[in-house]
């Protein structure tokens, strides 16, 4: 491979980063959302969850920096993750019936 080739894979590898990290955010919002809810007073069955290890939005926060790419993805924002997450068991909460 040449130095032209190698900018172009970088390049493809980068925009796939991209569009995998926003698949993983999605997948993560839903399980956390399902998480959520499940852990809820008025849903809980009295079973635990187990969910992340990580119990904090700081904590979560921390973990994302580990994904962040300085050209790719520079900036990706707990508020994005766990606002999203929220939103969704929120929902899930409000419409629960026994």
């Amino acid at each position: 491979m040449n130095q032209k080739q190698l900018v172009a894979e970088r390049d493809a590898a980068g925009a796939a980063y991209v569009e995998a990290l926003s698949s993983f955010r999605d997948a993560w919002a839903r399980l956390a959302a399902i998480d959520r809810t499940l852990q809820n007073q008025n849903v809980a069955q009295g079973e635990t969850i187990r969910s992340w290890h990580f119990a904090s939005r700081t904590r979560l926060e921390d973990g994302l920096r580990a994904l962040q790419h300085l050209e790719f993805a520079p900036r990706i924002l707990v508020i994005d993750w766990h606002d999203r997450a929220v939103q969704i068991s929120d929902k899930q909460i409000e419409g629960f019936m026994q």
